[in-house]
């Protein structure tokens, strides 16, 4: 097996030296430099990682805490991180915090070094706890993000997101837009809430609270179910809907179907995420988009610095959403 030793004797330099090349030290000037990476590659030199990284004290492991692994949302936006995680060369270590507390599991990975940092994806946005362990480990919020602590976290703009979607269906003509949000305490859920809210009282609408239901906090496909019901079983139920997710938006046209309601004349459907499921079974849905694969990438990248201790440019990146309107939205016939 080549050691560090031969490559050293190689290029004729010390073995600090080569170390300096493999860690990109700006100390090694360049001519000297690139004798050491010739050398390296001429021996086909390949350093122990595991030994590299216990005498750095690192694990090359990273936390991930979700709060459903089976909704395809997140495990898009896993995909990202995964896929930038293996260039970068970390292993990931993944928890749902469905039926766990995401502080214990971060606390218990901090104080037994069990990894170098961590993404979460599930936290409620009024919590404070984070705060402390995000002063002394490398952590970023991915998706949703906690407003009283100043942990980085990427995100696209929900706010922005909601009020396009509601916008979108009053310019069908729609005038009886309800929404099915969710009962959890996500960011997310509050800005969409809110952007819905302002896109109405804007065009001149009011408000309807029995046009508003939540599915649960997971947006469990029963709970999306009982909410499509509850909004659709009215006499003056609503002629469109948005909805805070795309496995939302799916329930409330299974729902519709069951009721005899067509989708999307008598109810236009906008979802939010745009997964595959959206294209699956007729109507396609109209979605708002979220980058979920730009949104793991990003997360992980910016994790990354924080692992190396560089300072974030940018602390709170904000990454654009976009639309497609497809087959369960069109506009309001004059006669209905």
């Amino acid at each position: 097996m080549v050691t560090i030793a031969d490559v050293a004797k190689a290029a004729g330099v010390s073995v600090a030296t080569v170390s300096r090349v493999m860690n990109h030290s700006s100390l090694v000037a360049e001519p000297t430099a690139k004798v050491v990476r010739e050398a390296i590659e001429r021996l086909s030199y390949v350093p122990n990682q595991q030994a590299r990284n216990l005498r750095r004290n690192e694990s090359k492991t990273v936390l991930v805490l979700l709060p459903n692994i089976t909704n395809p949302y997140y495990a898009n936006v896993f995909d990202g991180i995964n896929e930038r995680a293996q260039a970068l060369g970390y292993t990931l270590f993944l928890c749902s915090t469905e039926r766990q507390d995401p502080e214990a599991l971060l606390k218990e990975t901090i104080e037994y070094k069990r990894a170098d940092g961590a993404i979460l994806m599930h936290i409620d946005r009024d919590e404070r706890w984070l705060q402390k362990y995000s002063d002394r480990f490398p952590i970023v919020q991915c998706c949703e993000y906690a407003a009283p602590c100043d942990t980085a976290h990427v995100s696209v703009d929900n706010y922005r997101a909601g009020y396009e979607a509601t916008s979108y269906l009053v310019g069908l003509g729609r005038r009886k837009v309800g929404i099915i949000s969710s009962a959890n305490r996500m960011m997310s859920t509050l800005q969409r809430m809110r952007g819905y809210q302002d896109a109405l009282s804007d065009a001149g609408i009011s408000l309807e609270d029995r046009y508003i239901a939540c599915s649960d906090e997971s947006y469990s496909y029963m709970s999306s179910l009982q909410a499509a019901r509850e909004l659709l079983s009215q006499p003056d139920r609503p002629d469109a809907l948005f909805c805070i997710s795309d496995a939302i938006a799916l329930a409330a046209v299974v729902v519709a179907g069951e009721l005899g309601i067509s989708v999307p004349e008598e109810v236009s459907v906008v979802g939010f995420d745009d997964v595959i499921y959206t294209q699956m079974i007729h109507p396609y849905l109209s979605t708002m988009i979220q980058p979920c694969l730009a949104l793991g990438e990003r997360a992980i990248d910016m994790l990354d610095q924080l692992i190396a201790g560089h300072p974030l440019e940018n602390r709170n990146v904000v990454l654009p959403h976009g639309f497609i309107a497809r087959e369960s939205t069109c506009p309001l016939r004059e006669d209905a």
